[in-house]
């Protein structure tokens, strides 16, 4: 009798792993059925529950890929971030995950992170397709940037007037020295794009205030 029970124990256990299992499965293939019809966020919360009930076997690469674009759809940038951090080290598109890593973060403002993601993916997938993608990306980070310094130096210029004439040499020297950093970040944009008209314009700028 006590091997028929603990046989039976052994039974019903394995039947929960297959169930467990099939309603995983069954959730997934839920998941895919809500993205193909847009449903990003009922898509989103089914294959959360897919990954949460996936048991021991190796995780689905694609769902996870899924996961993350659902939440992308849906300005879920935290969760983008992390399933397509997922993505990615689960060796499923990971181009293009680390695009979307730096997408992410640059829509939460985390543009420091964006940038070390960018530069990685830029070395690491340098015949990928997506890589064009990360360098316009790159680029516009920093013409931003520099624009902002471009702004700063051109105030700084304009703080010159009739009644400081003497302080004009600092003035100009201190004004110099944020226009060179702006310089420098125009020059990184075109670096990994070199057709960008902001960064052209903003070094054209930088020239004509350091003549004045």
């Amino acid at each position: 009798m006590k091997y028929l029970a603990t046989l039976s124990l052994v039974l019903l256990m394995s039947l929960g792993a297959i169930a467990q299992e099939e309603s995983a499965a069954e959730l997934k293939n839920q998941g895919n059925e809500a993205l193909r019809a847009k449903n990003y966020k009922g898509a989103l919360e089914l294959f959360e529950k897919a990954i949460g009930a996936w048991g021991e076997e190796e995780m689905d690469a694609a769902m996870v890929y899924n996961a993350a674009t659902s939440a992308r759809k849906i300005k879920n940038y935290e969760k983008a971030e992390k399933y397509y951090n997922e993505s990615k080290n689960l060796g499923y598109k990971a181009d293009v995950s680390t695009y979307y890593i730096a997408s992410s973060l640059k829509s939460m403002g985390k543009n420091e992170e964006m940038e070390k993601v960018l530069l990685a993916g830029i070395e690491e997938y340098g015949t990928s397709k997506y890589v064009s993608h990360m360098k316009k990306m790159l680029a516009g980070y920093y013409v931003k940037e520099s624009n902002k310094l471009y702004q700063k130096g051109q105030e700084t210029l304009n703080t010159r007037g009739e009644g400081n004439r003497d302080q004009w040499d600092a003035i100009k020297a201190k004004a110099k020295t944020v226009l060179d950093e702006a310089s420098g970040l125009a020059k990184k944009a075109m670096e990994y794009d070199p057709t960008n008209k902001n960064a052209q314009a903003i070094l054209t700028g930088i020239e004509g205030l350091l003549k004045s």
